[in-house]
Order: C-alpha cells, then sequence, then structure tokens
C-alpha cells in the first residue's frame, strides 16, 4: 500500500499548511503588538492632559481665591507738544487753527515756493 499514491497520482501532504498557520500566527503576534505600541500612546496622552486639567484647575482656583486687584499700565512715551498759540497782527496762513507750531515761518514758505516753481514762472521778456 505504500505505492498507492502513485496510482491514484496523490502526494502526501508535507505540512504546507502549517507554514501558512505559522504566517498568520506570526502576522497577529506583529497586530498585538502594534495595538499595544498604540495603547500605550493614548495612555501616556491620557496622563499627561490629566496632568494639565490638574493645573489649570489649580490655577483658576488660585486666582478665583486671591483678592487682590492686579491691574497692568502701559507707559507710552510721546513727544511734548505746546498747544499755545501766538497771535501776531501779521497772518500769512501760519496761524491757522491747523497748525501745531512745527510748520515753516511765512517767509520760509514764500522762498521755498519761489524756489519750486521758479522754473515754471512766466518770464517778462522785452522783444
Amino acid at each position: 500500500m505504500a505505492l498507492s499514491h502513485i496510482f491514484t497520482g496523490r502526494r502526501k501532504n508535507r505540512g504546507g499548511l502549517a507554514i501558512v498557520a505559522l504566517a498568520a500566527l506570526k502576522a497577529v503576534g506583529v497586530a498585538i503588538l502594534g495595538f499595544k505600541a498604540i495603547a500605550l500612546l493614548v495612555g501616556k496622552a491620557l496622563i499627561v492632559s490629566k496632568i494639565a486639567l490638574v493645573l489649570a484647575a489649580i490655577v483658576g482656583l488660585k486666582s478665583l481665591f486671591n483678592h487682590q486687584k492686579h491691574v497692568t499700565y502701559e507707559v507710552v512715551a510721546h513727544p511734548h507738544q505746546s498747544h499755545s498759540t501766538v497771535h501776531t497782527g501779521d497772518h500769512h496762513g501760519a496761524g491757522d487753527s491747523y497748525s501745531s507750531g512745527w510748520g515753516r515761518s511765512a517767509d520760509l514758505q514764500a522762498a521755498a515756493h519761489q524756489m519750486a516753481y521758479s522754473a515754471y514762472a512766466p518770464q517778462s521778456s522785452t522783444h
């Protein structure tokens, strides 16, 4: 009967199913380790969030029971400007209500105007 597999065309089962089973078992083991790693990270994040919640509660309760009023002020330095104006009888637009006292005098304005527009002024020519 030892030669019966030759006549029927069948071979002996050589354990091919065992290799597939071992591969599946290894895949399950790797998956279990992966799930454990994820569970470890989730647990770590949960602990950190609990610590943050406790610290926030401590700060909140401390500020709730602290009866001192804490006010901060911001000091901004501005240049000192005098808003007093001296009115004289000679008004050439320098003493208007919009002037802050930092503008040019009337004489300098006229000289600057003359220099800027001297090329456009009509020339008097004697033909």
